[in-house]
């Protein structure tokens, strides 16, 4: 089985649309046609050499598609079912995935290190030579084969391109709100970075009912399209200070961090009040550490804890999040930015790299 896909070679050199060789399905996979795929963060740390993975690999993991073939063991999933791609399916083994994390298994993440699935292969090749997976996915093909595990039904609930913000941004911006932070009702809740992850978390504050939602981002169109998705308030990182005076001189209840710089964490961790919670939801580059206060913990007894894929289950996630959409409390399509061609993926990448205000989306 052949299907073409943007492949990264190294940091600096454009991406190529190149054929592909898959391998042939097993008896628990299917093949996806892929119909519209995110650029996530995950994927510019790649790019700009922030980490290192084996090349060339084929990246993407935030996508959704249609079923073409399902193997003769698969019961979730039938040909012609709409998907969303989850890159964290449950091994089924390790402790953490007996827990319902699978987003924290560690099989999962020494794939990932290692540009494979979860059974050590890539199932994918170009002349003969071995091509990697980004996320344990690679979706940025016309098809990909994965474990059925991968593919989560959406029921044709939400439009394909809209479903494709649900593979990533959204189960991990709302997740670190409502399942990491467990936000209540009446609460303050800051937001570092208004970007795809961070609109989300602007959404999941809104949902859970925070009275004031501060989202600060140096980009005036990202501040501009937080207060249309909830944020009562967006400003500048200069004039945080100036905010949090009038608004809430203790700080907010919950901080999240969605970018993942140190500066960024000690942002959210610093307007975070005595005794309120602070989330790490943007992943860092590789090798860099947090300089942290214990005064923080001792003194004003505050929680700093991370999150991955919004610390739940994406199969048990995913529906909720649909409801949500199906409610009208959970918006997807203004959150759409730029959409390119497959055959345009390197000018995607870029225009991602440019901190637009929109999710940039490449359609196979």
């Amino acid at each position: 089985m052949k299907t073409r896909a943007g492949l990264f070679r190294a940091v600096g050199e454009p991406l190529e649309v190149v054929d592909l060789d898959l391998a042939d399905p097993g008896p628990n996979d299917v093949v996806v046609r892929m119909a519209a795929v995110g650029i996530c963060g995950t994927d510019l740390h790649q790019v700009r050499g922030e980490w290192q993975r084996p090349t060339p690999m084929v990246l993407g993991h935030e996508g959704a598609g249609v079923v073409e073939h399902a193997g003769a063991e698969v019961d979730s999933v039938r040909v012609g079912d709409e998907v969303v791609l989850s890159w964290a399916p449950s091994c089924g083994h390790c402790a953490d995935c007996a827990r319902g994390r699978p987003a924290a298994c560690l099989p999962l993440h020494r794939a990932i290190g290692s540009g494979t699935l979860v059974d050590g292969t890539t199932g994918i090749s170009l002349d003969g030579r071995t091509v990697f997976r980004g996320t344990a996915t690679g979706a940025w093909a016309e098809r990909v084969v994965v474990s059925s595990r991968v593919a989560l039904p959406t029921g044709g609930a939400v439009p394909l391109r809209q479903a494709a913000l649900l593979g990533c941004a959204a189960l991990t911006g709302v997740g670190a709100v409502l399942f990491a932070a467990r936000a209540r009702p009446g609460g303050v809740a800051l937001v570092v970075g208004a970007g795809g992850v961070g609109q989300f978390v602007v959404q999941g504050a809104r949902i859970a009912g925070c009275e004031a939602i501060v989202a600060v981002d140096p980009v005036a169109a990202r501040r501009e399209q937080a207060l249309r998705l909830g944020a009562t308030h967006a400003v500048h990182p200069d004039g945080l200070k100036e905010t949090f005076a009038s608004l809430s001189p203790e700080g907010a209840d919950y901080g999240f961090d969605a970018v993942g710089f140190p500066e960024t964490t000690a942002t959210a961790l610093r307007f975070t009040r005595s005794g309120g919670t602070a989330v790490m939801v943007g992943l860092p580059p590789t090798g860099l550490r947090l300089d942290l206060d214990p005064g923080e913990f001792l003194r004003r007894e505050k929680f700093l804890t991370g999150t991955m894929y919004g610390s739940e289950d994406p199969a048990v996630a995913l529906p909720i999040l649909l409801d949500l959409v199906a409610a009208g409390r959970l918006e997807l399509e203004p959150l759409l930015g730029e959409v390119f061609s497959l055959d345009a993926i390197d000018d995607a990448v870029q225009a991602s790299l440019e901190l637009p205000a929109g999710r940039v989306l490449v359609e196979p």
